[in-house]
């Protein structure tokens, strides 16, 4: 009998992982960290995956898993929206289609390389405000607005069935995480 070497990550360790990423991306954001769009963005791409993975028969996971590795999927947000969309048939996701496509656009940036000659413009805004105004001014504006991610992550969460008492149970015990998520998050 031959046993595989192949590695199957449990699904449930993107929820994880995408909490934390979440928490320090709030912490990242809310401290003008120019990483904080990045780690939100892992964040909002882990969530998916979690939701696209959580009703995939054991049988089939490794496969499902290794097919959200590569492409058109791995780390592009545009891809895994529409597929999530589809697999959670909750009518009111639509409404972040703009936020995610905002959200995937950080990942242009994610080693740092503007373009050459192209003045860029990285924007973070904890509330929304008129700064999506400026992104039809100057296409080369990257808009954060920490409060949309919060709705949106919140309504991910909602749309998986997700309790999200049960991953804040997990930083009980850490009352600087516990203050960072809470700080300015209308949606906890």
């Amino acid at each position: 009998m031959t046993q595989s070497n192949q590695r199957v990550e449990d699904p449930h360790q993107y929820l994880i992982l995408a909490f934390e990423y979440y928490v320090a991306g709030r912490f990242a954001a809310l401290t003008q960290l120019r990483i904080a769009a990045n780690l939100l963005h892992h964040a909002i791409e882990l969530l998916l995956k979690h939701g696209l993975l959580q009703q995939v028969p054991e049988a089939r996971l490794p496969g499902e898993i290794k097919k959200l590795r590569q492409l058109p999927y791995m780390h592009n947000l545009d891809e895994l929206w529409p597929e999530y969309k589809r697999s959670a048939s909750n009518l009111h996701l639509a409404r972040f289609d703009s936020t995610v496509t905002e959200l995937n656009q950080w990942e242009d940036l994610r080693y740092g390389g503007f373009p050459t000659g192209v003045a860029t413009t990285m924007v973070f805004s904890p509330r929304r405000d008129d700064q999506r105004r400026q992104r039809v001014q100057n296409p080369d504006t990257y808009v954060l607005v920490l409060e949309d991610i919060d709705e949106l992550f919140a309504e991910i969460l909602a749309a998986s069935g997700i309790n999200p008492k049960y991953l804040g149970v997990r930083f009980d015990s850490n009352t600087a995480i516990k203050d960072w998520y809470l700080r300015e998050n209308q949606f906890p």
